[in-house]
């Protein structure tokens, strides 16, 4: 059986101390010439070392382990910024730790406290609710937390999200150049859901300034609320846009229509969130915003990683989303 490569091999091929590998190993540059580092580097490649972390963790008190907790795992939207999230970490020591809280407050208790027991370094947290009495004992742990695409009613921690308001209500003004005089507003259930509350804020500020008539469709599980308003909607009554706060209901709002066989722009307008880009593919084509999950992620991960070395910050970061005009308004 091949003997496993320690420290001090690659300190002897290098020759340096194995101190001066191990502060390499650390991230603990100080005085080292570039030269030195990269032929560490090198040597480590060659003979594939690979550290004991276990071991690490007991000298450093890091684990080099970072958590993620999700809301819904489910959504294609999270999938995006987790991958994100990965690719960024590549180059690091650090690893993922991925948990789900089902959009449940209770099960994202109990992962919380599951990923504080495995000794991470910092976490990433989208959280279920903006209740911020949730999350004071995670405050009070002094661990590193940034918060991801929702964000809570206390300054604990930096968010990094959407511009959710601005980009909803600039759609709401597309909607009104376009003469509708009707809004129907199709969300998954809004309150405590920063997100859902911020566009749904936009949408009720473009009614009430311009005097459309606000109808509000929030999901449930037992029903499908968007079938049965579509069911009895009259689309000659008054010129009617739905807009769908999320690519789930968009996705709700376009199987509706087509069942009542009722046709995009001629019937009504449809517009909204587009978190699964078919907006491009489906014909007459969607006008929608597109968000940045992927820079999310990244942006994410950078900010709790500086905050991991120190760099304490609460500041929060809005991505800039996209909105695509196209036909269907």
């Amino acid at each position: 059986m091949a003997k496993d490569v320690t420290i001090q091999d690659v300190a002897n091929q290098v020759g340096v101390s194995k101190t001066t590998v191990s502060r390499y190993l650390n991230g603990r540059f100080g005085n080292m010439s570039l030269e030195t580092r990269q032929q560490i580097k090198t040597v480590i490649e060659e003979l594939n070392y690979r550290p004991n972390r276990q071991a690490q963790s007991l000298k450093t008190k890091k684990s080099h382990l970072l958590g993620l907790m999700v809301a819904d795992i489910e959504n294609s939207y999270s999938g995006y910024w987790i991958k994100a999230m990965q690719e960024t970490l590549v180059d690091t020591d650090y690893q993922l730790m991925i948990m789900t809280s089902n959009n449940s407050e209770e099960q994202e208790l109990d992962n919380i406290r599951k990923l504080l027991d495995q000794n991470i370094d910092g976490m990433m947290l989208q959280p279920v609710t903006m209740d911020a009495e949730n999350y004071r004992f995670l405050y009070e742990s002094n661990l590193p937390v940034v918060l991801i695409d929702r964000t809570i009613k206390a300054n604990y921690w930096p968010t990094i999200q959407s511009n959710n308001f601005q980009m909803t209500k600039q759609l709401g003004l597309e909607i009104v150049d376009k003469g509708y005089e009707r809004l129907v507003h199709v969300s998954e259930p809004i309150q405590d859901v920063s997100p859902r509350l911020e566009r749904y804020d936009a949408m009720k500020l473009i009614a009430h300034e311009y005097q459309l008539e606000l109808i509000t469709l929030e999901a449930v599980s037992d029903r499908n609320i968007v079938e049965e308003y579509v069911d009895q909607f009259d689309a000659a009554n008054k010129r009617t846009a739905f807009f769908g706060a999320n690519g789930t209901m968009l996705t709700q709002i376009i199987k509706a229509l087509r069942k009542r066989q009722l046709s995009y722009p001629e019937d009504c307008g449809i517009c909204g969130y587009d978190d699964m880009t078919i907006g491009e593919v489906l014909m007459p084509t969607l006008t929608a915003i597109s968000q940045r999950p992927e820079l999310i992620g990244k942006r994410s991960t950078e900010v709790l990683l500086e905050m991991i070395k120190g760099n304490e910050t609460n500041e929060n970061i809005d991505i800039p989303s996209t909105l695509h005009r196209r036909e269907s308004l």
